[in-house]
């Protein structure tokens, strides 16, 4: 939601100045694509799919 704009956009930020993933989305590159590492949406996200 609207409260996490704030901390993604630092997050965001910090990938982009630094051509580096910041720690928290690191897991979350496009690599894991690529590589076959995708993340267990259940875990993931906040409701029960």
């Amino acid at each position: 939601g609207f409260k996490a704009t704030p901390g993604s956009g630092h997050v965001f930020a910090h990938t982009i100045a630094r051509d580096d993933p910041h720690p928290i989305n690191a897991p979350f590159t496009i690599e894991r694509f690529r590589t076959g590492r995708l993340i267990d949406e259940a875990a993931a996200a906040a409701v029960a799919h």
